[in-house]
């Protein structure tokens, strides 16, 4: 990035009035900049702030203030840009906090994850991010809880090494003979997420609230595992082995690829979506085979209005934005703010509760998933809905 431009930016966000010029100059420098130099700047500019969260308070609500209210051109006749491409950047601007590990992304990208910082601190009243833990029972009903277990071999399981390493699990070796398989299940709780790496070497990303079945080794003709919640997977290669993820009441037969699967049982679809490779959604006698930036949704039980049998494909999908998750991101496009809080309840491990009459207005953006429960919750009220944490409980009001 220009230097310039650098010092420009730094300059514009200590004036306590932008002009037309300004905000068009602005608008212009957010549509034309690459990513990478914006999110540079942003956490060389905010480093000192995120490591001393209440060094400059002022600072940040003016900062808020700034970039709420006066990016907004004052004639609509003069605007450079679609109210669209406005919107989106708007939408974007007003999720930068200073105080917390929040990161502005302006541009529909998969996302990267964040530098090493350090964390703010987490206040006795709230709730802190979750965290890499999963419990695994193994096929005699042992459970290891994963985030205490030493590093090393955690178990044998037939001709199967369980081996923990730097923060995920993985499966070697082969089972010995013809017997029957035997199943593990890694699961997660709300407030955590894993990583592991089945016998096959295929890698699976579980999140929050999540669980998987899946043979210890993989032998016969095909490759099954099933899951509840949310995974993403990198399938290993083997054509003479396909692979199937059952969830939800439906198959997904894969064809080698990158994919993931939304199957929480409190939402109201199944969803696939295809990042590489290819995939076939199978829900009873229906069939539909996905390319990369397509999802496809069913319906696991009977739903007001909809055909349980039915197949959804919706294309043109943004993959980043379904696996943000992975990605350590909140990554909301239009989202509705019971679907927002879902996802904010099974991270934060907390009960939500709606009280009065909320607006059901999309919110649009991204954050980082490593921030205390008040920091996110911080910028969302700048959509004007009011939150309260209660211990484990957050009541959402207008």
């Amino acid at each position: 990035m220009e230097k310039d431009n650098t010092e420009w930016l730094r300059l514009l966000f200590e004036k306590d009035e932008w002009s037309e010029t300004d905000r068009r100059r602005l608008l212009e420098y957010l549509d034309t900049t690459g990513d990478d130099d914006i999110r540079s700047l942003m956490e060389g500019r905010f480093q000192e702030d995120m490591i001393h969260p209440q060094a400059y308070p002022d600072k940040e609500q003016r900062l808020l203030s700034l970039i709420h209210e006066k990016i907004r051109p004052s004639d609509k006749k003069t605007r450079l840009f679609s109210l669209a491409g406005w919107r989106k950047w708007a939408a974007a601007a007003i999720l930068v906090l200073i105080a917390g590990k929040l990161l502005l992304d302006l541009k529909t990208h998969r996302p990267t994850p964040l530098r090493p910082a350090i964390n703010p601190p987490v206040a006795a009243a709230d709730r802190p991010p979750g965290t890499q833990n999963a419990t695994l029972t193994l096929s005699d009903g042992t459970r290891i809880t994963l985030d205490s277990a030493a590093n090393g071999s955690l178990a044998q399981q037939g001709g199967t090494r369980v081996i923990k390493l730097n923060g995920q699990i993985a499966y070697t070796g082969k089972t010995a003979g013809d017997g029957a398989p035997l199943f593990n299940t890694i699961s997660t709780a709300r407030g955590n997420q894993y990583v592991l790496i089945l016998s096959d070497g295929t890698k699976v990303w579980l999140n929050a609230a999540s669980s998987m079945r899946f043979p210890t080794s993989f032998k016969g003709n095909e490759r099954k595992v099933e899951i509840t919640g949310e995974a993403y997977f990198e399938i290993a290669n083997n054509p003479a082995m396909p692979f199937k993820v059952m969830a939800g009441g439906g198959e997904i037969q894969v064809l080698g690829t990158h994919f993931n699967v939304n199957a929480y049982s409190d939402e109201s679809a199944v969803k696939t979506t295809l990042l590489e490779g290819a995939v076939a959604v199978k829900k009873d006698e229906t069939r539909l085979v996905l390319s990369p930036g397509q999802q496809g949704r069913f319906y696991p039980q009977a739903v007001s209005g909809k055909n349980e049998k039915t197949i959804t494909l919706l294309k043109d999908i943004d993959p980043g934005r379904e696996t943000a998750w992975k990605d350590g991101f909140f990554w909301f496009e239009n989202t509705d703010i019971h679907t927002l809080m879902r996802q904010v309840s099974r991270w934060y491990d907390v009960e939500v509760e709606f009280k009065g009459d909320i607006t059901d207005d999309g919110f649009s953006g991204k954050v980082s998933r490593s921030v205390p429960l008040s920091k996110l919750l911080k910028v969302l009220e700048q959509y004007e809905i009011n939150f309260k944490i209660e211990g484990k409980k957050i009541i959402v009001s207008p």
